[in-house]
């Protein structure tokens, strides 16, 4: 009997000693979970604080650099580049970069641009009914065939090509930086000048 008594005390003793463990774990917890919310508290109301430039505080919390790494437009200067400026027609054409490559643009934009869904100006000139009596570059004929459809356009531009300077870019008269080794090579004399991607597009696939 006196065993029995003795047993049921020391359960009792285990089960108290248990419950005052649990509830001291609870309590440190919930200590260490008050002071992670004031300390989020803390770092959102130091965010807050943040000014801007322009004296306005910042509302995005969540921007990914400070708010006085902001540039403002009005400090921004664009760089003066001395594009070059022939005229269309009194340009001197430059070698193609590599064989295929889209031809740069040697002359004066002036007026030219932008290309609008409606105006091209571009065509004006380089479209191959005219470009020989103009000393125009032409367009190719890869630019008068639908490459997606499979379908020869019958002298059309194809809309796919319409925004030229999608591609072609004019030149800036800068001194380059780095010395550029690259020489090209072409496969015939007139690569240099025009393009024959078309008749090569499908080299190696069939």
């Amino acid at each position: 009997m006196k065993a029995r008594i003795l047993a049921g005390l020391a359960c009792a003793v285990l089960i108290f000693s248990g419950c005052a463990e649990a509830k001291e774990e609870q309590k440190s917890s919930s200590s260490a979970q008050t002071q992670k919310t004031e300390q989020i508290k803390t770092n959102s109301d130091k965010k807050e604080k943040v000014k801007l430039k322009d004296g306005k505080d910042a509302k995005d919390l969540n921007i990914l650099r400070a708010a006085n790494d902001v540039i403002d437009e009005d400090d921004i200067k664009l760089a003066d580049i001395n594009w070059t400026k022939p005229a269309a027609g009194e340009s001197k054409r430059y070698d193609r970069s590599f064989e295929n490559a889209p031809p740069l643009i040697p002359h004066d934009l002036e007026g030219l641009i932008p290309i609008t869904a409606d105006n091209n100006m571009c065509v004006s000139c380089h479209m191959p009914e005219v470009a020989k009596d103009v000393g125009a570059t032409p367009i190719p004929k890869s630019h008068l065939y639908s490459i997606r459809n499979k379908k020869d356009l019958e002298g059309k531009l194809s809309d796919d090509r319409f925004n030229c300077t999608t591609c072609h870019v004019p030149q800036a008269n800068v001194e380059a930086k780095f010395k550029n080794n690259f020489k090209p090579e072409y496969r015939d004399a007139n690569s240099s000048q025009h393009s024959n991607l078309l008749d090569v597009l499908n080299e190696g696939v069939r």
